[in-house]
């Protein structure tokens, strides 16, 4: 896999300044937003802020220096190249998220590649060990973060395989609802990356990917705002289809006022 390493200033550090704009550490219940004042300190000053392009990847040497990866905005993601040029998506990493690869980097666990515009923070395993032995609660998050990705890593494999594309795309949906580190309004959901990468996290062609959107959306399903945000307009039904209920196929949504606003839009 031919691949462009993050260009980052080694000299460059996350101020407070810079960190109150980090979902780490704004969020709700983010890792950082645990520190206490000095904890905080020699955080920001042993850590490194980078700047990720669509593409840009971190290699296993930068891994074996900086193997705590915290996502401050953007999405990145853990993908594997087969020898015939397929290519999956294994994880997707998104804002709030802390990535700890620790012992893994000399090992092929895939790539982490931005899939768009990423900022994130290299993280001191220093600096990081110490707070999560001194701070409880900043440990139970970090241990919770972990844990969610081992969660989503068990429903992600049981999606694929067992669920149908439909199916797949509406877990899909439901995941970014409740990982969006800015929640939207009402049912409003951003979806964060292309749907080519969407493709290949799921386990699908794009095409069929366009289809199943276009396919949920004439059903009253779902209605987009644009190409990246959507509203569901029918959470019972979108939960059914997730969950792999066979009998929502002619189900369409019966208030025909958001019928029509899904399809003008």
């Amino acid at each position: 896999m031919k691949t462009r390493p993050a260009k980052t200033n080694p000299a460059k550090t996350r101020p407070a300044t810079t960190c109150q704009a980090c979902a780490t550490y704004t969020e709700s219940g983010g890792f950082c937003g645990h520190l206490t004042g000095a904890q905080h300190d020699t955080m920001a000053t042993q850590s490194r802020g980078v700047s990720m392009r669509r593409g840009d990847t971190i290699t296993s040497e930068e891994l074996l220096v900086w193997p705590v990866v915290s996502i401050a905005s953007g999405v990145l993601s853990l993908q594997h190249l087969l020898q015939d040029g397929r290519k999956t998506i294994a994880a997707l990493f998104m804002p709030g998220d802390i990535v700890d690869m620790r012992g893994m980097a000399s090992r092929h666990h895939g790539h982490l590649i931005a899939l768009g515009k990423t900022e994130i923070c290299r993280l001191s395993p220093t600096a990081f060990e110490a707070v999560i032995d001194d701070n409880m609660d900043a440990q139970k998050v970090a241990w919770n973060s972990l844990r969610s990705q081992t969660y989503r890593a068990m429903d992600h494999a049981a999606d694929l395989a067992k669920k149908q594309a439909l199916e797949k795309l509406a877990s899909f949906i439901f995941e970014c609802r409740h990982r969006q580190a800015d929640p939207k309004p009402g049912s409003r959901v951003h979806i964060p990356v292309r749907r080519i990468d969407l493709a290949d996290y799921l386990g699908m062609q794009p095409e069929t990917v366009s289809r199943c959107f276009k396919d949920m959306q004439a059903r009253g399903i779902i209605g987009f705002e644009g190409k990246s945000n959507l509203e569901i307009l029918d959470i019972p039904t979108l939960r059914r289809i997730a969950n792999g209920d066979k009998n929502t196929e002619n189900l369409r949504h019966t208030d025909e006022n958001y019928f029509k606003a899904a399809n003008d839009r």
